[in-house]
């Protein structure tokens, strides 16, 4: 179970807007109420919260379930949890559109879209405040605004390709001179990602984000390197990549050791003591950028792939540790024995969270295609050794030669590292288009057999029915 927390200081619905001047006019006054930079201020201090369930079934994560699979997997009328946890590439391409009426991923990123980045744009020139508050409001408008387009794109458009960008039908970007009369028109994936270059260009150049910001919910200036390394990285831009991930380091590159975060447990049968990890909330050295959310009751299905000694597998607070192993939580769930099932209430695991851990990740995979395996074992050996019980970690600098054993330590450290946030899918997804890294999984559940192809249309989600009843160019796949 995902639950959201409701960050302080989030503005009254009442700026429930559909168009910038809709968003900040009260009709009885007339007056715009947002005309100094306090308060436009106030819009930055939001919730920014999104769930990835879907995203993390499909590239094989987690099962979030409450009834046997079975029951969910082998009903007689396909539905939305049979065709994405059974992997149902028909019902998918056929029966998914008319199944997704809305969808909270695709209005969240356009509602902080709508309502709070280009309302700051469109007004804080006029704004009373000084030149210096007014940059850096405009740099963190342009930081979200790009932030959430990338997020968007990941779930409903193509893995960006190179050779096919250029014709490849996206989303739309919505800037704040946007004509709320006419539609918006959705544009090729090579022009929505130059779009989200060219709003973290435009923060980068004017060089008013903080290195650390008031707390986490607010972008800084790592997350803005953060992004754009992974933009990047999406692009294929990898000497692009590597440097934004070097300059978001060189702000801020602690790693949280794990093994010196760990409080005591009791379990819910005998009260066994038992050790477990303490993520604390906003308080984690690591994040740049951080959303609320604890793992309840979501079942892991891949945590057996990480490396012997991960203190994800064997110091994450679960319903396995609690029941003491005298009953087996999957097995009495969801009918298939086994399985870790999380039970987390007081860390916080980020959903769309930027830390230096995947700055990290992005230098190794970098370096891994410059054939400099030493270099990217060093930097995956940065994470390791604080995720990795000491007994057990040994660091995989100079002992390994070949691509496809880097590629394999990079993929295990990369799961440990994203498993609990949207950022599994999006490495997945883009890794379909690249020879060395792109893959077919296979696995069985309730003895149904299933395959998920680089090529499969799974990958992409279809665009919700309330948006196309309201947009005519927008059809449930864009392509």
């Amino acid at each position: 179970m995902k639950i959201k927390y409701i960050a302080a200081g989030m503005i009254v619905s009442a700026i429930a807007m559909s168009s910038c001047s809709d968003f900040t006019e009260i009709d009885a006054k007339g007056k715009n109420l947002l005309n100094r930079t306090q308060d436009l201020e106030l819009l930055l201090n939001a919730d920014y919260s999104l769930r990835a369930t879907t995203m993390q079934e499909v590239c094989g994560d987690l099962i979030y379930a409450y009834s046997p699979l079975s029951t969910i997997l082998k009903v007689p009328v396909k539905t939305t949890n049979s065709i994405i946890m059974g992997w149902d590439e028909a019902g998918h391409d056929e029966k998914l559109p008319e199944l997704t009426a809305s969808d909270a991923w695709y209005s969240g990123c356009y509602e902080y879209i709508g309502r709070i980045a280009n309302p700051i744009l469109s007004m804080v020139d006029a704004a009373d405040g000084d030149g210096a508050t007014k940059a850096a409001l405009k740099a963190e408008a342009y930081v979200v605004r790009a932030y959430f387009h990338f997020l968007a794109v990941q779930k409903f458009a193509p893995a960006y390709n190179p050779a096919t960008a250029s014709h490849t039908v996206a989303l739309s970007y919505v800037k704040e001179d946007q004509d709320i009369k006419s539609p918006t028109e959705p544009v090729t994936l090579d022009v929505f990602y130059d779009n989200i270059i060219a709003d973290l260009d435009a923060a980068d150049e004017l060089d008013a984000l903080p290195e650390s910001a008031v707390n986490q919910l607010r972008f800084s200036k790592p997350c803005l390197y953060a992004i754009r390394a992974l933009v990047h990285m999406s692009m294929q831009r990898y000497d692009l990549a590597a440097q934004d991930a070097r300059r978001a380091l060189d702000i801020k590159s602690t790693v949280a050791d794990y093994n010196s975060m760990l409080t005591t447990c009791y379990g819910g049968i005998t009260g066994a003591p038992y050790q477990a990890i303490l993520r604390k909330k906003l308080e984690c050295p690591e994040d740049y950028f951080a959303d609320y959310n604890i793992e309840f009751y979501n079942t892991w299905l891949n945590v057996g792939q990480l490396e012997p000694g991960h203190l994800i597998h064997d110091r994450f607070n679960t319903l396995n540790a609690s029941y003491e192993g005298l009953m087996d939580p999957s097995q009495m769930m969801i009918g298939v024995p086994g399985l870790f099932m999380t039970m987390d209430m007081d860390s916080s695991w980020p959903v769309i969270g930027l830390r230096s851990t995947q700055m990290y990740l992005v230098l190794a995979e970098c370096a891994i295609g410059e054939g400099h395996y030493n270099e990217a074992m060093g930097h995956l050996d940065k994470i390791r050794v604080n995720r990795i019980d000491p007994s057990v970690y040994a660091p995989l600098e100079g002992s390994v030669n070949d691509k496809a054993t880097a590629i394999g330590h990079l993929k295990s450290t990369a799961l440990g590292e994203n498993m609990m946030s949207v950022w599994s899918f999006v490495d997945k997804k883009r890794w379909t288009q690249l020879d060395d890294y792109k893959e077919t999984y296979r696995r069985t559940l309730v003895e149904i057999d299933m395959t998920l192809t680089p090529e499969s249309s799974l990958w992409v989600f279809p665009i919700p029915q309330n948006v196309i009843n309201n947009n005519p160019n927008f059809k449930p796949y864009m392509n």
